[in-house]
């Protein structure tokens, strides 16, 4: 606008040069000459004044652009709040859910809107936010398209270029970040598309990152990702269940297994390092503390120390997992009534219940295999006799609470080790 008004002024001016000029040569004919060529020295001189104002200008615009002073990137206090993503969006329906979901995260890069450095880095940060969702969407190729959000990930990269070719300086944290961004979405396609390749995550320096949102993605997709190298040295599986992997260990080469409690000691490390990170985030704790505990109580089985008194810190970590999921829904389900009391459950909700559903059952199957009492998640006794189970409103009400079918395999293994205990 600035620069629009300045070119006004000066056009304008010109224009009042030249009419005097006309005038001039209407009134003093003899000197007209001296008169125009006077005219036009000053026409040249505000085409340069109006030449440098805008190099001033756009030059000023592109150190705000280039700015990065604030962003949220560098803030080590920044924490993630998935919960709010939940209430953005209260749709019921799978297809509903994820349009909106891609919708919004497209709307942050659209052309129309403020891309400054400042800006750009918030928006990239929200999609790293939100990524921890994705895998809810992508399951059996449906609804939000591996391709749509591939999309997505090619428009952030053009625009982190962009910005790289103004301030290449300041760019080294967005185009990290960005990098991250993609090896853990392609950590998270690896399930439904084998070209994916999981191990970018070993290209990416974790060290530059301040802001815990980065931090929490990276150590935790880092740690499943040497968690799974673990599972598939055990069971040559991409994505094996808990029995298959008990079978894998209990058959596998010395060799492998060595290498494979090698990998559980890092993802285990990974996670804590993720948990430091996390503040007092409830959903991420579910996340992280679930996974330290599936790497811990990997680290017993490879170390051959099944025994209820030894090495107990997995069953603390899937404590912590349950009790922070279970807080959650209660929050959201509380929170959603009263925002839109006459809506059906949000399917963000149905997700998240699926999700501490799959905890709970988990440890189940876990305390079953090292034949301890089934506790809850204080740690107080439960279940004294496995064959009780089946009673409880627990394992009746997964079926219907369970749309996601996330524990639909574990299901079916905890059924079979039932069976196999009541022949025994």
């Amino acid at each position: 606008m600035r620069k629009r008004k300045i070119l006004l002024n000066i056009v304008l001016v010109m224009i009042v040069l030249l009419c005097l000029a006309s005038f001039a040569t209407i009134l003093l004919p003899d000197s007209s000459s001296g008169v125009i060529i006077a005219i036009f020295s000053l026409d040249v001189a505000l085409l340069a004044l109006y030449i440098s104002l805008r190099t001033f200008y756009s030059i000023d615009e592109v150190n705000a652009i280039s700015r990065m002073d604030g962003n949220v990137m560098e803030n080590p206090r920044y924490r993630p709040n998935i919960l709010r993503a939940v209430f953005r969006f209260p749709q019921s329906e799978f297809q509903d859910t994820s349009e909106a979901l891609m919708d919004y995260m497209e709307g942050l890069f659209h052309d129309k809107s403020k891309q400054s450095g400042a800006h750009l880095a918030d928006n990239v940060l929200e999609v790293a936010d939100l990524l921890v969702l994705i895998p809810y969407f992508i399951k059996d190729n449906s609804a939000i398209q591996l391709n749509r959000v591939s999309e997505l990930l090619d428009l952030i990269r053009y625009k982190v270029d962009n910005f790289k070719e103004i301030s290449d300086g300041s760019c080294k944290l967005l185009e990290e970040t960005d990098s991250l961004i993609e090896a853990v979405f392609a950590y998270q396609k690896m399930n439904d598309s084998r070209t994916s390749d999981p191990s970018k995550l070993l290209e990416i320096r974790g060290s530059i990152f301040i802001n815990p949102v980065t931090n929490i993605l990276y150590y935790d997709y880092l740690g499943l990702y040497y968690l799974r190298c673990a599972t598939y040295l055990l069971t040559n599986q991409i994505s094996p269940s808990l029995l298959e992997i008990i079978n894998g260990a209990s058959m596998c080469k010395d060799e492998d297994k060595s290498l494979a409690l090698v990998y559980c000691n890092k993802a285990s490390d990974t996670f804590k390092r993720a948990k430091e990170n996390i503040g007092d985030d409830m959903i991420w704790t579910g996340y992280v503390c679930f996974n330290l505990a599936r790497a811990e109580y990997l680290k017993q089985l490879l170390n051959e120390s099944m025994d209820d008194n030894t090495g107990n810190e997995w069953e603390a970590c899937i404590n912590e997992s349950i009790r922070s999921w279970m807080t959650s829904n209660k929050i959201i389900a509380e929170q959603l009534t009263l925002r839109h009391p006459n809506s059906k459950k949000s399917w963000l909700q149905q997700a998240f219940v699926s999700e501490e559903n799959f905890v709970r059952l988990t440890k189940v199957i876990m305390q079953i295999i090292k034949q301890q009492p089934l506790t809850d998640y204080n740690g107080n006794a439960w279940i004294s006799d496995y064959s009780d189970l089946t009673e409880t409103s627990f394992y009746k009400s997964i079926p219907k609470e369970d749309p996601q079918k996330l524990t639909d395999n574990l299901m079916k293994d905890l059924q079979a080790l039932l069976k196999e205990l009541s022949n025994n």
